[in-house]
């Protein structure tokens, strides 16, 4: 008789109830052939993007500014999640059946949590650091030192490690039918609102505090471009960097984090049949847009390449080393895009 794979229903539910009684989640179309091909899209790409970033600034421009250990520790981040990425592959492949065994289990999935809180947390570092030398330049110049970024980074891992935990303790490897699965434990109430109350701080509250802050920022430029009387390209060009670092991460973290709430939610309500649609939306939802997040690791190297001139240079020099790069704008324009 042909052995047919486990049901999210078999999984997650191994109790007294049967499936009519329960919410079961719709699953995605052709996941087992999608996913595998966009993760390894954004493993090649973002081990390829991070490894070109992270050796032009130390070893071609020496970490000149104090924004550029930012940008070192974010990279550094993405790269050791997409280490883990070839694991996911395989287990999209073979349907959610985990081979690698139980330590590398919980390792790589917090891993993945570590590097979800240490870029929003490093993220929001760094908009704060804009802000401070936007809106309070006098102040940001006696303390926006290199030793002030490697505490904050210091701090920023620290805290993120911190919050993985969770991830590490409530992950583990189950069997069913001679199969092993790298899933969560049946989580109590107690744990259910204390991952809310965890992704309201760790997403939500730095989300908005990065929109505030580049908020702030945004104005401030307007009205300081209007009262100098500088040519209109160079206020677009100073917001849209503003901008496009705002939407690349709201378009890679939010809509997971969203769905991520209304799973909690609706799980939080032990909702039951008909009134279960909350609960199918949000798991749902958190497949499709996996993804997404997952690309974020590749995506941030793309936007310094296109918005700043230093780290372009920089790149640029990694990979033609015989190249003499020049300045392609003016020494103002360059200024902007470091503010």
């Amino acid at each position: 008789m042909e052995e047919t794979m486990p049901s999210y229903y078999d999984l997650y539910f191994p109790s007294s109830e049967t499936p009519e009684e329960i919410c079961l989640p719709v699953e995605v179309p052709y996941k087992n052939i999608v996913l595998p091909v966009l993760y390894a899209t954004v493993f090649f790409v973002g081990i390829l993007g991070n490894t070109l970033l992270i050796g032009a600034l130390i070893f071609k421009q020496r970490i000149r500014r104090p924004i550029d250990i930012f940008i070192v520790n974010l990279a550094v981040s993405d790269f050791i999640f997409l280490i883990t990425l070839p694991i996911w592959v395989d287990k999209e492949i073979y349907s959610g059946l985990w081979r690698s065994g139980s330590f590398v289990c919980k390792g790589s999935s917090y891993i993945i949590s570590v590097n979800m809180y240490c870029s929003i947390f490093l993220l929001t570092v760094m908009s704060g650091d804009r802000y401070l030398a936007i809106m309070y330049p006098s102040v940001a110049r006696r303390i926006r030192t290199k030793l002030y970024s490697i505490n904050l980074c210091v701090c920023v891992w620290i805290l993120s490690f911190l919050l993985g935990l969770p991830t590490l303790l409530s992950r583990e490897l189950q069997r069913y039918a001679d199969k092993s699965y790298c899933i969560d434990k049946d989580p109590t109430l107690k744990k259910r609102i204390e991952s809310l109350l965890l992704l309201a701080l760790a997403f939500f509250v730095p989300l908005f505090s990065i929109l505030m802050f580049y908020c702030s920022v945004t104005k401030k430029l307007c009205v300081h471009y209007q009262k100098s009387g500088r040519h209109e390209k160079k206020l677009k060009k100073s917001i849209k960097i503003v901008f496009i670092v705002v939407i690349a991460f709201v378009f890679s973290w939010a809509p997971f984090n969203v769905f991520k709430f209304v799973a909690i939610m609706s799980d939080i309500q032990d909702l039951k049949p008909p009134f279960c649609l909350l609960y199918k939306v949000g798991n749902f939802g958190m497949e499709l847009s996996g993804p997404f997040a997952f690309a974020n690791s590749c995506t941030n190297p793309l936007i310094y390449y296109y918005f700043d001139d230093h780290i372009r240079k920089a790149m640029l020099r990694c990979i033609l080393p015989c190249i003499k790069t020049t300045s392609s704008g003016s020494s103002s324009d360059t200024s902007d895009t470091q503010s």
